[in-house]
């Protein structure tokens, strides 16, 4: 169901929107099993765009046996896994991001960062477009689904309101690259847990983080990127190829 207007002003105005229910409980089974099984190695998948959790990898932490415990983000699902790009169409995803950027669609990227218990590590402040300099303007609507219910506890996303209307604030290298602390306005943070199935919605430039996952359940949050096919590639040639979703492309435009 597309968005409302007053839903629409309640995104325009926070930069972020959760929606509650938009995927039911068999659609969110048959995607975190598929996510495991691309974990685990039992289906084929391109082992560079699997990343182990940084404690893991520097022997800090033991590695599980089981694989998947050890993954802390996959990304390119949409473009090598079958059901991820279906799951990029999903009908009630996509009226949410048409009410919000407009019916010509194309995908920039998709990322699941999975947040094993107790290890799962944190995000500290930042943008996206901060990140995404190639695209103009700024003006991405990202996709957040819970594949496990996410809570406080375990690490669910944080946004600071209105931020989106900052432009992008200065990022450094610190531990991340990140927004500094005494430019992150904590006082109004909002947190946005979501029941698995559920989804919030971001402007790549509103201003967010997750904490660390201290609990013993495991938090999976799958992301796509959505642009405007109008938008304009301004980063080193050669342009990449950007998957159209819905609508048309336009010349000159990714």
């Amino acid at each position: 169901m597309p968005l409302t207007q007053e839903e629409i002003d309640l995104f325009n105005e926070q930069g972020f929107l959760p929606r509650e229910g938009l995927l039911n409980a068999l659609e969110v089974k048959a995607l975190h099993s598929r996510l495991e099984d691309i974990g685990n190695g039992v289906v084929e998948f391109p082992a560079e765009y699997v990343q182990i959790e940084p404690m893991v990898k520097s022997g800090e932490i033991a590695e599980d046996s089981v694989r998947f415990n050890n993954v802390r983000k996959i990304w390119n699902l949409t473009k090598y896994d079958e059901l991820f790009k279906e799951y990029a169409r999903h009908p009630a995803i996509l009226d949410v991001v048409h009410s919000l950027i407009g019916p010509n669609l194309k995908i920039y990227l998709d990322q699941t960062l999975c947040k094993p218990p107790k290890i799962g590590s944190p995000k500290p402040p930042h943008q996206d477009s901060a990140y995404w300099t190639n695209i103009a303007p700024p003006n991405l609507v990202i996709c957040w689904m819970a594949l496990d219910d996410a809570t406080e506890e375990n690490g669910c996303m944080r946004f600071i309101p209105g931020s989106h209307n900052l432009g992008v604030v200065e990022h450094k290298h610190l531990e991340d690259f990140r927004v500094e602390d005494e430019k992150v306005d904590y006082d109004n943070e909002v947190c946005v847990p979501l029941k698995a199935g559920g989804c919030s919605f971001h402007h790549s430039l509103a201003m967010h983080r997750t904490d660390a996952n201290r609990s013993s359940d495991r938090r999976v949050g799958l992301t796509v990127a959505y642009m405007n096919a109008e938008s304009k590639y301004v980063g080193p040639e050669p342009q990449p190829e950007y998957e159209l979703v819905t609508g048309q492309s336009f010349a000159g435009c990714v």
